[in-house]
């Protein structure tokens, strides 16, 4: 062997151990915080404790679930701004992520550029209900929302949610004629709709099975892909001649888009092989949630879609929050 080559093979053998630790998977080495931009209790906290544990073998750390709720998640995804970018802080987004960037074009981040989608989880698709006094199905529906002075009230969440912008599309889209009622959260705007005060609305599917089999209120579409098992005669919004309509309720991990690619791989694998789980995802089922286990690039093309979507609605309605 020359003396070049046998100083090219104790360069190759130094170097060998610092490769494959440049090589090594990343691991984390604290606690990992998932930040919950809603109260305690809520439907986000339904998604996570079915993975927690599962998250907590797999990367070998605690997971925590971290609430910061207000400012519309705001003050959420700042806390995980402020966090350091070393895999440890991620937060659960909803549909309000994507419907903020043109509804509050002054926060503190940017959505699409401080951020990199991990996992997109679960989605609740949204049913289209009447009051049992407006119409037995979607085309008596349709006939009576575009008659002269029909003007039907339907109801949200509140400004800016899901099933708001959901609403004000399916309107632009169908050409009915309908004014929006806001309501701050859910109970009440049922409570209104079973009493005859709203026409119509969209909801969370496990809400209205319920009172759709008392004939409180009747379900007349699905904004989903397919028909669901729990309603299986409501035809989709695409089956209907309206594929467009864009109305459910997503839930999806995001973290700084500056935590290293190996630290955002590992998280992302970890999600997905947890929500894949025939446990996990039987239980989620049950809860009335469709296991998606998107990977982040999926995600990012959803968050995407959905920003483009909203924008639209939002701007063609003048809609803004205060």
């Amino acid at each position: 062997m020359s003396k070049i080559t046998r100083r090219a093979a104790g360069l190759a053998l130094l170097a060998a151990p610092s490769l494959a630790r440049a090589q090594a998977p990343w691991a984390p080495t604290q606690t990992i915080r998932v930040i919950v931009p809603f109260t305690p209790g809520g439907t986000m906290d339904t998604v996570v404790r079915p993975v927690q544990q599962i998250l907590q073998q797999d990367l070998g750390q605690p997971i925590i679930m971290e609430h910061r709720p207000g400012a519309a998640t705001v003050i959420g995804t700042q806390e995980v701004m402020r966090a350091a970018p070393d895999g440890h802080t991620m937060i659960m987004i909803a549909n309000s992520f994507a419907a903020n960037i043109t509804l509050r074009p002054s926060m503190p981040y940017n959505s699409l550029r401080d951020f990199a989608p991990l996992a997109m989880a679960t989605v609740v698709p949204h049913v289209l209900v009447v009051h049992p006094s407006v119409a037995r199905d979607f085309p008596a529906f349709l006939a009576a929302g575009r008659r002269a002075g029909a003007n039907l009230a339907f109801g949200s969440y509140g400004i800016g949610t899901s099933n708001h912008l959901g609403g004000e599309q399916f309107r632009e889209l169908t050409g009915i004629s309908a004014t929006h009622v806001p309501y701050n959260g859910a109970p009440q705007a049922y409570t209104d709709l079973i009493g005859g005060r709203l026409q119509f609305m969209f909801a969370n599917l496990p809400d209205v099975i319920q009172p759709a089999q008392a004939g409180q209120m009747r379900p007349i579409a699905i904004s989903a892909e397919r028909r669901v098992k729990e309603l299986p005669d409501v035809p989709t919004m695409a089956e209907l001649g309206f594929p467009l309509v864009l109305s459910d309720s997503w839930f999806g991990l995001i973290t700084r888009a500056d935590v290293p690619a190996p630290a955002r791989a590992r998280l992302e694998a970890a999600w997905l092989a947890a929500l894949n789980r025939p446990e996990v995802k039987g239980r989620l089922e049950e809860l009335g949630f469709t296991v998606l286990a998107k990977p982040g690039t999926e995600f990012a093309a959803e968050i995407r879609r959905y920003t483009d979507t909203y924008a639209q609605v939002i701007r063609a309605n003048n809609i803004r929050v205060e």
